[in-house]
């Protein structure tokens, strides 16, 4: 009986230490799921703040966007309108171009006509009495 005491003494040790192993590891393993749900609520953090930031950044893009078409439409009006402008000096110059020349034209007229009244005048100056005589 007496070894049946301790048989069962020592089967209670090891049950104890059993036990014991058991808590610990219990205590280890609960200090490591706090330890992972504390890097997964982290990573949780970090992805919802990289998930903003690029949410944020493709905002940004779609308003660049729209702000680059804005530009290149107005830049397109002021190219059509500036294009329409030119036309218009380019045909003003053409039109003042040919009233030059039909200025000059009828100035060269009138210079031969003047030269031609001064050589009759000078021709009826001659033949008046007491013209004198070359």
């Amino acid at each position: 009986m007496l070894q049946d005491l301790d048989s069962l003494s020592a089967r209670i040790g090891q049950l104890v230490q059993l036990v014991q192993r058991m808590q610990s590891d219990r205590v280890s393993l609960q200090a490591r799921i706090t330890s992972l749900e504390q890097e997964r609520n982290a990573l949780r953090d970090q992805i919802s703040r990289e998930q903003s930031a690029q949410q944020e950044a493709i905002e940004q893009a779609r308003g660049h966007a729209s702000q680059l078409e804005a530009l290149r439409s107005q830049a397109e009006a002021a190219e059509a309108q500036l294009r329409a402008e030119a036309a218009r000096h380019l045909a003003d110059c053409e039109t003042v171009r040919q009233s030059l020349q039909v200025s000059q034209e009828e100035s060269g007229r009138l210079r031969t006509a003047a030269l031609a009244a001064q050589q009759r005048i000078d021709a009826v100056l001659m033949r008046l009495p007491g013209a004198p005589q070359e």
